[in-house]
Parts: structure tokens; C-alpha cells; sequence
């Protein structure tokens, strides 16, 4: 099954520590057991991931309290890093995301924004659109808002989970 999460976090945070000293980097390390529906997660000074079920994002479902970056706790002490779990009901889709998406500015000057990330799965979810359908709505929406050309980084992950056997 490999290293436990926590481990995992934690060698990312000593080499960042040892090789980069003065740099940090954010993200999120997850693990969605497929056969339970159980996903759990670090969040390492990252956006919290959403939890999309029955067409609408359950607020604050998979917010917890942020930690430092990656590279930071080693410099910081030794307290273990916090990981979080949530049990998923089948079909329920998780987002995953940097700012970079969340954050582009639109033609107009205006941002982007969490409320067009979520609105475009869902309207996707609701049509019936496979996940990965719906996800390369999103990132063709993101952009067109962008004229093609995005200033930051823009990573998008989302996941959808159904027990074995279920379609």
C-alpha cells in the first residue's frame, strides 16, 4: 500500500527543508481508498478541496484547518502533520485545484473565481457528463476566459468515486 500520507508529507517537508531552505511549496497530498470510499488528505498551505454531491457543493464538507507549506514544519518543529479523512457517497466528485484557476483574470478584469469552477461541474454533473467530461469543460471555460494564454499555473484534479460493481 506504500507510506502512510503523514510519512509522506513529512519527507517532502526535510528535503524541501535540506535542498531548498528558503523556498515552500503548497499542495495537498491525498489518498482515496477505492474500495471503501474513504479519501484522506494533508493540506500543506493549500485552497481546501470541494466535495460536489447531488449537484451542489456541501459547504465546508472537506475544510479543515490549513498548515504550513511543504519545506516550512521542518523548520518550524517536528508536530506531525494533520490528515484528514471523509467518507464519499458514490458519485460524489472531488476538486481539486491551485489558484492559478481560481484566481485568472477575465477579460474584463474580473477573476475567474470558485463559484465559475463549481457552477461548471455541476451544470457537467447534472447534464450526466462523465467526470472527465466535465473537467475538460472547466479548463476549455478557464481558458476562454484567459484568451487562451493563463499567467499562473492552473492545476485541476477532480475525482469521482463509485464503489466497485456500481456505474
Amino acid at each position: 500500500m506504500g507510506a502512510a500520507l503523514s510519512d509522506l508529507v513529512k519527507t517532502v517537508d526535510d528535503v524541501l527543508a535540506e535542498w531548498l531552505p528558503e523556498q515552500y511549496r503548497t499542495g495537498i497530498a491525498a489518498r482515496p481508498d477505492l474500495t471503501s470510499g474513504v479519501l484522506t488528505w494533508c493540506n500543506c498551505g493549500h485552497s481546501p478541496p470541494l466535495l460536489i454531491r447531488d449537484h451542489q457543493v456541501l459547504e465546508k464538507a472537506p475544510e479543515r484547518p490549513g498548515e504550513p507549506p511543504m519545506g516550512m514544519p521542518a523548520a518550524l518543529g517536528d508536530a506531525p502533520r494533520t490528515v484528514h479523512r471523509a467518507a464519499l457517497e458514490p458519485g460524489d466528485r472531488v476538486l481539486l485545484y491551485t489558484d492559478g484557476g481560481t484566481e485568472a483574470r477575465t477579460a474584463g478584469n474580473g477573476r475567474f473565481g470558485l463559484a465559475a469552477f463549481t457552477d461548471s461541474i455541476i451544470r457537467a454533473t447534472a447534464a450526466g457528463e462523465l467526470a472527465s467530461e466535465a473537467l475538460r469543460q472547466l479548463i476549455h471555460a478557464l481558458l476562454e476566459s484567459q484568451d487562451e494564454r493563463l499567467s499562473d499555473d492552473a492545476t485541476i484534479l477532480l475525482l469521482e468515486w463509485r464503489p466497485p460493481g456500481v456505474r
